[in-house]
């Protein structure tokens, strides 16, 4: 369906555009890939190295909007109504006592998220039927349809609902009705909860252009190549703003409204908002559509500045109509594209602790981490952090000022099943850098780039013959077993 083409043809300076990337370079905004569309053209498709076209990338919380749009096709298959309440049902999930809160739940109070239910983490409580965990959960004291507070175990309610309605997987149910009619999410997969339920909050795994034609049918209001595939009211509504979920009155990027598991956005917009830094932002005045994928998770201020850096650099500099030619800029950006690769962490190659420190082992004293013992071992392009931890010897080997790619050694995380040990020894692909802070300091980041993406920064400090370690971790169920602070001695 779409047509690659030059900036300039449909209004989009290509000058703005390296402004735009080279902002999210210089503010540290972890990119993994960007898509700039008008109407059915890209006038910009970019991949920062090792991602690329035919990367199935995780969604995280855009999968909730797939969610939103399969109830929708239910609806309209007079399969369900929005009013229904949620807990008839799954008459055979609940085993206690039911809230008069819960009662009166509808599917739509819960597409909205003004819900009466307190969302337990199903990660903390190391739970295998999330439906029956919800549903059996104390309410909030007030009713639903009251105040709109996130609920993502809501959402996989509602993805549950969706398979026991359609008698299908979420995925092949999408498929059936749209997906193979639009030509996209060929390769797509949903990761599954313990039940053998599609995690449908969070583990959509699909490309950058799927993202694209997503947001394209729903900004057509479901219409598809002139044909409708899906009934227009349903998805206006679902993108409109139809209860405020302002927290305060600060700006926000998000809190201009929310629709059924759709955000709202500024000029009328609406987008599908992933953790870590996975959006589709679709402007249907302005017929222009963003899709990002990345991980910041950890990094707050992110969010923001990829969503308001597009508006100022993009949006609001766009033209209705074609412009000039500028060989020379479209040049220079065809030039930057080749050069984007995954954020590194970026210092000194040495210092003056270097020697002392260089390959002497380093005995730990009793930490969180059940860490034993560690060592650097580098030179001025890369290194090895060795060490010994509760599941034995480990090494995450890495570059100075730029990724070495491996896999991360610990076993036991999750892979096609959330909240489960992969099996056979599974470990998840990741990015490993680090420079010198200053004369004492050192910082190693890990990037976990798989299935499931998290990032982890270790600030080793030298002083004499010890060392202090911090390490901070920014992932969802994982990588417990590193975060905290360790003290050691040579």
């Amino acid at each position: 369906m779409f047509e690659k083409v030059t900036p300039e043809s449909v209004g989009i300076r290509s000058k703005d555009i390296i402004e735009y990337i080279n902002y999210l370079t210089n503010r540290g905004v972890s990119v993994h890939d960007l898509l700039l569309i008008k109407g059915e053209k890209i006038y910009g498709e970019f991949y920062w190295a090792p991602f690329h076209k035919d990367f199935l990338h995780r969604q995280y919380s855009q999968t909730k909007s797939f969610v939103s749009i399969a109830i929708g096709l239910l609806e309209e298959e007079g399969k369900l109504s929005l009013d229904d309440k949620i807990y008839t049902y799954f008459p055979d999930k609940i085993t206690s006592d039911i809230p008069n809160e819960l009662k009166e739940q509808t599917v739509r109070d819960m597409l909205m998220m003004e819900t009466s239910i307190k969302s337990p983490n199903w990660f903390a409580a190391n739970v295998t039927d999330r439906t029956a965990h919800y549903l059996n959960s104390p309410s909030k004291n007030y009713s639903s349809g009251m105040l709109w507070e996130y609920d993502s175990p809501g959402s996989q309610v509602l993805c549950a609902l969706v398979e026991k309605v359609s008698e299908m997987s979420l995925l092949d149910y999408l498929k059936q009705k749209l997906f193979d009619k639009m030509d996209c999410f060929k390769n797509a997969m949903i990761l599954k909860t313990p039940t053998g339920d599609s995690w449908g909050d969070s583990a959509l795994l699909c490309t950058a252009r799927d993202m694209a034609s997503f947001g394209r049918f729903v900004m057509n209001y479901g219409v598809w190549n002139n044909e409708r595939l899906m009934n227009e009211q349903y998805l206006k509504t679902a993108t409109s703003p139809l209860v405020s979920n302002r927290l305060n009155s600060f700006y926000d990027p998000f809190f201009n409204g929310y629709g059924y598991q759709i955000w709202c956005t500024e000029q009328n917009g609406f987008a599908f908002n992933g953790m870590g830094g996975q959006f589709t932002i679709c402007l249907p005045e302005k017929n222009l559509i963003m899709v990002m994928n990345g991980d910041n998770q950890g990094y707050s201020s992110a969010y923001s500045i990829v969503i308001n850096g597009y508006f100022d650099y993009i949006v609001n500099r766009a033209s209705e109509k074609a412009l000039d030619s500028n060989d020379d800029d479209y040049s220079k950006l065809e030039e930057l594209k080749n050069t984007l690769k995954l954020a590194s962490v970026q210092g000194e190659k040495s210092s003056k602790t270097f020697e002392n420190v260089n390959g002497n082992e380093y005995k730990c004293d009793k930490n969180p981490m059940e860490i034993e013992s560690f060592s650097l071992n580098m030179d001025e392009n890369k290194g090895v952090f060795a060490y010994k931890n509760a599941q034995g010897h480990k090494e995450i080997k890495f570059g100075i000022n730029e990724n070495i790619f491996g896999k991360f050694p610990q076993y036991n995380y999750s892979n096609m099943v959330g909240n489960r040990p992969g099996e056979n020894g599974y470990l998840y692909d990741c990015a490993a850098s680090g420079a010198w802070m200053d004369d004492n300091k050192f910082m190693l980041r890990v990037q976990i780039i798989d299935k499931y993406f998290g990032n982890l920064f270790v600030i080793f400090a030298f002083k004499d013959n010890k060392a202090a370690v911090k390490m901070i971790k920014n992932a969802e169920g994982f990588l417990q077993e590193y975060d905290g602070i360790m003290t050691a001695e040579q």
